[in-house]
């Protein structure tokens, strides 16, 4: 805890064992899990009448309206501000992430066992993207050797250039990272680093009935190598096709679910 935060907390615990008395232990009804917890020392608790009880969220709510009328007074961007409780952990959060914490620590000290509830508790705006992301380079420079920061040849620019020219394919294009071979042997369809082009989807379709063709005469000559790496070819084509036809349901004409599998060939399906 910072030292603000402990001084708050240090102060609810004295006037609640002022005079050398104990926190009352008390039960709490939770509305989700319905049902009360074992008896505890709640810190936010009050006493009304002769009653102890554990502070609602309800009331916390009307406390935290309470406070913004009177900041509204001397700040009139809290007139139509209103607060829970949940807020604040969000607040939380988005200043551990934009302040430079790594965000799966955030996720350990918040309780999450997912990154993206984490993730969906911050709220991480443009310019701190691009702050950050300069403190970054800026980092990792001071730790690497100065010689590497020099102006690029002109081979070196050429050979980066050419780098993106050669990952333009028929389909689409290739997303190996520069400095990379391609490591398929330019057996596109089989590689997961093919993206396709919206306006390639017909042509899977076309190779899908070529590829069909090929099988039957293979079959009709008994090339059994040849069956085989067609078979291998159309297993990494279905889920392809089925991928892009998923993210792209406004394409009329696709019949990738039903049609193409009725005519696909049982062999096909193995593996």
């Amino acid at each position: 805890m910072s030292a603000e935060l402990f001084a708050v907390v240090a102060a609810i615990v004295r006037r609640h064992t002022a005079g050398g008395r104990t926190i009352p232990l008390l039960s709490r009804y939770d509305p989700k899990e319905r049902r009360g917890s074992p008896p505890m020392p709640f810190l936010f608790q009050r006493k009304i009448g002769t009653k102890h009880e554990v502070v609602s969220d309800t009331t916390v709510v009307n406390m935290l309206k309470r406070h913004c009328g009177q900041l509204a007074e001397q700040h009139l961007g809290f007139l139509a501000t209103s607060f829970t409780p949940h807020d604040f952990c969000r607040l939380l959060a988005t200043e551990l992430v934009n302040s430079g914490l790594p965000i799966h620590i955030g996720a350990a000290l918040l309780g999450h066992l997912n990154l993206q509830t984490t993730r969906g508790y911050v709220a991480v705006f443009n310019e701190d993207v691009v702050r950050h992301y300069q403190g970054f380079l800026d980092r990792r420079r001071q730790d690497r050797p100065t010689d590497e920061y020099r102006p690029a040849t002109e081979p070196e620019w050429s050979g980066f250039e050419e780098h993106f020219d050669l990952r333009k394919v028929e389909l689409g294009g290739c997303a190996r990272p520069y400095g990379s071979p391609c490591q398929h042997e330019h057996s596109c369809l089989r590689c997961p680093m093919l993206n396709i082009s919206p306006k390639m989807l017909p042509r899977l379709d076309e190779i899908e009935n070529d590829l069909l063709s090929r099988r039957g005469r293979a079959e009709q000559e008994g090339w059994r190598g040849e069956i085989e790496g067609i078979d291998l070819t159309l297993t990494f084509l279905r889920p392809k096709a089925r991928r892009e036809s998923e993210t792209r349901p406004h394409r009329a004409g696709r019949t990738w679910h039903a049609g193409h599998l009725k005519t696909w060939p049982t062999a096909s399906l193995r593996g």
